[in-house]
């Protein structure tokens, strides 16, 4: 591997696999965390509009030239970062960064193509309460992010979607696609040199603009409970509470390994206690979300009303119950969460994914190899130690329950 960083900022990840494929991955700063209330979706409306043609070709002569390629391109956004991603043959590695580097520095955001796509995400946001267990989460980060943007789903919100004018998409776009924001990882089979020579060309000389990340915030869970009554047959409840966050390096490896303890698999404590044992839900499990500052665990369930004071019993319980954590579950815990890791890096796409977001997220690009060192020394004692600083800290409730 080989990182390279450009005078303006923008940093150039090489990293060679023998493939068929190349992928060109670029990951920016984007997100709920950058946008103010007013704004919220805009990262998520420039990005469905990203792809809906450019400045030389339409949305659809785009795509056909993709295609043609034997290509596919994507971008998204998140709470924090945001992507474009273009995969495809490697023996058509120069054609593909032709198409990439167009879509990236000349979209053409047609006012058409913006209403289309915020009349999409609108749709797709009224549409989250359809499922009882998304609902039941989005209700619990109300609860516990309060009126902090990770509360708000990565969507936006429907009231400040509708204000958003195509102008202030170019403007968010402008703001936000520059090279000190950038951080591109080319993966798979090319040749390096003719790859950096293009890339110079192309985007050495963008002038940067000033784009800091996010600072560290004071935040304090709001620990509330919020419950909705709808049309449904079951429960669902998400119950949690504050953990590490992702720069919280060894306290959050720590709560990986627990989380994969709690409720991570097939093998879990809540899942053989509520579904094996005793049979109350066919869906139980629990999270870990490492975010960019607040982070939480939660544990989530889906049952019949009438269990509704045992289950929120027994999750309190095996919440209290992973101090007194074994050393042998334990240590298949971190078994089970060293294969999870080593699943990302088995592809050029994942491999392009997961060192461009440490690169990004300020852990660097070489974390993922010092991921392992953690979790291999992290003891039982450490794991409860850490533990014990944050459980049942600021715990919050978001549930759905039927309406008799």
């Amino acid at each position: 591997m080989e990182k390279r960083v450009f005078k303006n900022g923008l940093v150039l990840l090489f990293i060679p696999r023998e493939s068929e494929l190349v992928v060109f991955h670029l990951l920016l700063g984007l997100g709920n965390i950058f946008e103010k209330e007013e704004e919220r979706g805009i990262s998520a409306l420039m990005q469905e509009t990203l792809l809906k043609g450019t400045k030389r070709r339409s949305g659809v002569e785009f795509s056909r030239a993709v295609e043609r390629l034997g290509a596919t391109v994507q971008s998204s956004s998140n709470y924090f970062t945001g992507k474009v991603v273009m995969e495809g043959p490697a023996e058509v590695a120069e054609d593909l960064l032709g198409l990439f580097l167009e879509v990236v520095k000349a979209p053409a955001f047609l006012p058409e193509e913006v209403e289309k796509e915020k009349r999409f995400l609108i749709d797709l946001l009224r549409s989250l309460d359809d499922d009882p267990l998304k609902a039941a989460m989005l209700r619990f980060k109300r609860a516990f992010f309060g009126r902090h943007p990770y509360a708000f789903p990565t969507l936006g919100e429907v009231r400040s979607l509708e204000r958003i004018t195509p102008e202030e998409v170019v403007a968010w776009y402008e703001r936000t696609f520059v090279p000190n924001n950038m951080v591109l990882a080319v993966a798979g089979r090319f040749d390096r040199e003719k790859i950096a020579r293009v890339l110079e060309r192309e985007l050495g000389e963008i002038i940067p603009r000033e784009f800091p990340f996010p600072p560290k915030d004071r935040f304090f869970p709001a620990s509330l409970r919020i419950v909705d009554c709808k049309e449904v047959r079951d429960s669902w409840v998400v119950l949690g509470f504050r953990a590490p966050g992702l720069l919280e390096v060894k306290e959050r490896v720590a709560f990986e390994v627990l989380n994969n303890a709690l409720g991570g698999g097939m093998y879990s404590r809540l899942f053989l206690r509520i579904r094996e044992s005793r049979g109350l839900s066919y869906q139980v499990g629990s999270i870990y979300v490492p975010l960019l500052g607040p982070s939480f665990l939660c544990a989530y369930c889906g049952f019949a009303p009438c269990y509704f004071d045992t289950v929120m019993s027994i999750l309190r319980e095996e919440f209290r119950n992973l101090l007194n954590l074994k050393e042998e579950e334990f240590n298949e815990a971190k078994t089970y969460t060293r294969g999870l890791f080593l699943h990302s890096f088995e592809t050029v796409a994942s491999l392009a994914s997961l060192f461009a977001f440490y690169e990004r997220v300020g852990l660097g690009w070489e974390f993922p190899f010092q991921y392992e060192a953690y979790l291999r020394e992290l003891s039982l004692e450490e794991a409860r130690a850490i533990y014990r600083k944050f459980v049942g800290q600021g715990e919050s409730l978001g549930a759905i329950m039927p309406v008799a």
